[in-house]
């Protein structure tokens, strides 16, 4: 299932993943109209959606473990947000509204907001039940905004961990229940914007009274970087399969063969022994360990990567300007 690797001698930062081949999109010539709005696209309808139809069968589709609502700044251009990809591939889990018209998420239980704060758990947190007192400032010099925290390990701005508080849903230890209405998530909120512009957003009531969470680092092979942005200021495709993929790992596993962590310098060290499974150790009647479940929704970002560095040199890439699909 897993997609060919590039031509090219490059490493490939996605090799050991499980996307379906990309290849056939090398060969799409011209553009077809949207079977929703009439308009013409390339490969998908970055406002209404949908794959083109010539392409629309051979495109995957995935279900996602939670629900994902993605708001984006009025200002962020729809051809060339990464977010739109997520809705494409998990049409049933992923929704993308424009800032302000949003919901109302004070209304609804189990919703997160990503976003870095000094009250952020991360996702391995919100099961444990485990919290923690964090340093004054994250531990950085004054004048560092919250974005730095991204740029650190859990463990160099941690204080002092809490202890686990157990309520009726959580037993054994703290750890939350994975089945049915205890599952400690159920929708996640990100905002696609820059850095600037999401602060903004944030500050918007229906969105600030939130539990925030932050993702693992992991470097961002995104082809736009944001000027003076480290390596891991992630895509928001690549941070919502971030996401979806510690939950995964929190809730069910990591299945010991998978081979996708690597290439992506994810820390490791950061997964318990515990939640790394063996085939010896698998229930055929539960819910499967990571294996890549989750890793289609990189699919035409993967296919954009190859793209584009098949035609421009790497170090050449922050001043590309990617044209609208």
């Amino acid at each position: 299932m897993a997609s060919t690797e590039p031509s090219n001698q490059r490493p490939d930062p996605f090799q050991g993943m499980r996307i379906a081949d990309t290849d056939f999109l090398m060969s799409v010539e011209g553009r077809s109209s949207c079977t929703v709005c009439g308009k013409s696209r390339k490969f998908f309808c970055y406002t209404c959606y949908v794959p083109v139809p010539e392409i629309a069968s051979r495109v995957p589709r995935i279900s996602l473990p939670v629900k994902i609502d993605v708001i984006k700044h009025r200002n962020e251009i729809d051809g060339k947000s990464t977010a739109v990809h997520a809705a494409i591939l998990a049409p049933d889990d992923v929704k993308i509204y424009t800032y302000p018209d949003i919901p109302d998420y004070r209304e609804e239980s189990g919703v997160v907001l990503i976003f870095p704060t000094p009250t952020a758990l991360t996702v391995a947190s919100l099961f444990s039940g485990e919290t923690y007192q964090m340093k004054e400032n994250y531990g950085l010099p004054k004048g560092y905004h919250m974005g730095t925290l991204l740029r650190f390990r859990l463990n160099d701005i941690v204080d002092t961990p809490l202890q686990p508080q157990e309520t009726t849903d959580e037993r054994n230890g703290g750890a939350a229940d994975c089945d049915g209405e205890s599952f400690p998530v159920k929708r996640a909120v990100f905002i696609d914007s820059t850095w600037s512009q999401c602060r903004g957003i944030y500050k918007d009531e229906r969105l600030s009274g939130l539990r925030t969470v932050v993702i693992q680092n992991r470097i961002s092979q995104f082809w736009r970087h944001q000027r003076n942005s480290p390596r891991w200021f992630l895509a928001t495709v690549e941070a919502i399969h971030q996401f979806v993929l510690e939950v995964h790992i929190a809730a069910w596993g990591l299945d010991s063969r998978y081979r996708g962590l690597e290439h992506i310098h994810l820390n490791m060290e950061q997964i318990p022994k515990e939640r790394i499974m063996h085939p010896s150790e698998m229930n055929p009647d539960e819910v499967p360990p990571y294996n890549g479940q989750y890793d289609n929704v990189l699919f035409f970002f993967r296919h954009m990567y190859n793209l584009i560095h098949k035609y421009y040199d790497h170090e050449k890439l922050k001043a590309y300007k990617r044209p609208l699909y």
